[in-house]
């Protein structure tokens, strides 16, 4: 009988669902037909109203509503009332939980979400799966909330040194923690370095620098402003546009006469051929698509950022001279305009460091150690 892997997840971004369908992919890639995977919205799927509504809320909150989760951010951050939360929900969510943990029966359990972790814990015991390991994949990658780190996990997973150090500081005994990398799609770690056959199969000019603006699943903030903004300013690039699950972003792209070849494109499964076309990567500082462009060596101008779990990816990439930050669309098409003219050697050392940072071996790091211990 094939040993069962849980993995727990919310869909308040795109973030979580994709590190664990990686981690998923690199455990039958390593070990084909072995185990019998789950990836499961626990908040979604098996909590009573109004908590499974939560994850609804979550778009708004980190756009629109954005000062609002700063507040929340920092006032569970410095207060730590989040185990107060834990506390309140716990009672509530407890027994649907309990009884899900009971009816899968895991094998062992991996939490890709801050709010998986301690209320999970509990529900396992309560289950009678006490002796289960429940591993932590963080996927944050610098500033981590303490919601993420519970000590009585069996192994943490963090994405560098820094959310380590963090790890530590709110609990996690050392030797339960691993640098591995952020857990990315094994495609990252296979695709080509052949710009010039990638524009090609793209339909794009092989000859032309490429630009790819990108703004996560739900295709947030001023991409409209921006794209226009460097098709106005840079008459010798191209571009890609990828607006997600933003709809109505694309239809407002698609009616622009552009000054330079411009491609718009919806939710996208060839991420990694994009980004292999591309000379320099525009987008706001999610932290799967930063770990991307470093596997792709590609130099990052950050447009926005969330205050609190993403504030820290932007200072990551400026240390290690990865990235330029710019919120205003012009200033941005003014950088992209000087790194392909006058500050052309920046733009090559920007490839090199952002190459030196990437990790393609995460998922595969990660998979190797959950199977370790089921």
């Amino acid at each position: 009988m094939k040993k069962r892997i849980l993995f727990l997840i919310s869909d308040t971004g795109g973030g979580h669902r994709a590190a664990a369908e990686a981690i998923d992919e690199a455990i039958h890639h390593l070990y084909p037909d072995s185990y019998e995977t789950f990836v499961e919205d626990i908040w979604m799927e098996h909590t009573p109203w109004p908590v499974n509504k939560l994850s609804r809320v979550y778009p708004w909150m980190t756009g629109p509503g954005v000062a609002l989760w700063k507040l929340l951010w920092l006032t569970t951050t410095m207060f730590k009332s989040h185990k107060i939360i834990f506390s309140g929900v716990s009672p509530v969510v407890q027994r649907r939980i309990t009884r899900f943990f009971t009816e899968i029966n895991p094998d062992i359990i991996v939490s890709v979400h801050p709010l998986m972790n301690h209320v999970a814990i509990k529900s396992r015991d309560k289950a009678g799966l006490g002796r289960v390991p429940f591993l932590t994949i963080v996927t944050d990658m610098v500033n981590i909330h303490p919601a993420w780190i519970c000590p009585k996990v069996t192994f943490c997973a963090v994405p560098t040194e820094a959310a380590r150090q963090l790890a530590i500081k709110f609990g996690m005994l050392p030797e339960k923690v691993m640098v591995t990398g952020q857990p990315v799609s094994l495609k990252f770690a296979s695709m080509s370095d052949d710009k010039a056959r990638l524009r090609q199969k793209l339909g794009l000019q092989v000859n032309r620098k490429t630009i790819l603006l990108v703004s996560g699943g739900e295709g947030f903030g001023p991409v409209f402003e921006i794209s226009r903004a460097i098709a106005r300013t840079a008459p010798q690039v191209q571009m890609v546009v990828v607006t997600g699950r933003n709809s109505a972003l694309k239809r407002k792209l698609d009616q622009v006469h552009w000054e330079i070849p411009t491609k718009i494109l919806e939710f996208v499964n060839n991420m990694p051929e994009l980004m292999g076309a591309a000379d320099i990567f525009v987008t706001k500082a999610g932290p799967g698509s930063i770990s991307e462009a470093f596997i792709a060596k590609l130099p990052i101008i950050v447009f926005g950022y969330i205050p609190g779990q993403e504030t820290g990816n932007v200072t990551y990439i400026q240390e290690h001279q990865a990235g330029l930050l710019s919120e205003d669309p012009i200033e941005i098409a003014r950088l992209i305009l000087d790194l392909f003219s006058a500050d052309i050697a920046c733009l090559q050392q920007m490839t090199r460091n952002a190459a030196a940072l990437a990790r393609p071996e995460a998922s595969l790091t990660i998979a190797q150690k959950v199977c370790e211990l089921v």
